[in-house]
C-alpha cells in the first residue's frame, strides 16, 4: 500500500508556478489544456479538445514509460464536459436539463476522467485555479480560499483525492504549498507526511521514498 497520494490535487493562484513545478517532476507527462508549456522544457503533451484526451487514453492504455500524469488544467476538462452533454441533449446549456441531471452528468463524467487517468497511471496530478475567499454577506463568515469549481463537483473531487495542496508564494516569493486546512483555505491531506503540513515546494516531500 503506497503512503504517497494516488490522487494530488493542487491549486493556486495565475502564474503562481504550478505549471513550472510540473515540468520539473522527473518522469512525469503533463497533459496541457490550456498551452501554457511552451516556454518550458519537460515531457508535455498537447491536448486540445475532449476527443484529442479520449485517444490519448487509448494510446496510453497499450503502454507507457512515465511515472505520473499531470492534468493542467481541470477547468478545461470540465469545460469539454459541460459542451459534451450539451451537445448530447441538443441544449444550450447544463442548466436546461430539469432537476440538476446537468450538473450531475458534468460531475459523474468529470470524475470517471480522473478515474481513467488512475487507472492507465497510479499517480495523478489534477491542477486547478483559485478562487479568492470573500465575505458572506450579513455574516462574520468567511467563504474559504479554494477550487474554482461548482461547489458539489468540487467537494467531491477533493474526497476523491488524497491530498488537496494550495500553492502560493511567501512574502520571499518563495513558492510554498500548503496541507493546513483553516478558515480560509481549503486543503487537507490523508498521507500522514503530508498532512498539516506548510513548506516550500518540494516534489521530494510531497512523493516520499516508499518502505521496502
Amino acid at each position: 500500500m503506497s503512503i504517497n497520494p494516488g490522487i494530488l490535487l493542487l491549486y493556486g493562484a495565475p502564474k503562481v508556478g504550478k505549471t513550472t513545478m510540473l515540468s520539473q517532476l522527473k518522469d512525469c507527462l503533463v497533459l496541457d489544456t490550456e498551452q501554457g508549456s511552451h516556454m518550458l522544457e519537460g515531457y508535455f503533451m498537447s491536448i486540445n479538445s475532449k476527443e484529442e484526451l479520449l485517444e490519448f487514453y487509448k494510446e496510453a492504455a497499450d503502454g507507457h514509460e512515465y511515472k505520473y500524469f499531470a492534468l493542467d488544467t481541470i477547468d478545461k476538462l470540465v469545460e469539454w464536459t459541460e459542451k459534451s452533454v450539451c451537445a448530447e441533449y441538443q441544449i444550450e446549456s447544463i442548466n436546461d436539463l430539469p432537476y440538476g441531471k446537468g450538473y450531475g452528468l458534468v460531475r459523474q463524467r468529470t470524475i470517471n476522467n480522473i478515474k481513467k487517468l488512475q487507472s492507465i497511471c497510479p499517480n495523478v496530478i489534477v491542477i486547478g485555479h483559485r478562487k479568492t475567499a470573500v465575505a458572506i454577506d450579513n455574516s462574520n463568515a468567511i467563504e474559504p480560499e479554494s477550487l474554482d469549481l461548482s461547489g458539489k463537483l468540487k467537494n467531491l473531487l477533493m474526497a476523491q483525492s488524497d491530498a488537496v495542496g494550495y500553492m502560493f508564494r511567501d512574502e520571499d516569493e518563495v513558492l510554498c504549498v500548503s496541507f493546513k486546512s483553516k478558515q480560509s483555505i481549503e486543503v487537507g491531506s490523508r498521507c500522514n507526511h503530508l498532512k498539516g503540513k506548510i513548506f516550500p515546494f518540494d516534489w521530494n516531500k510531497i512523493y516520499v521514498k516508499e518502505k521496502k
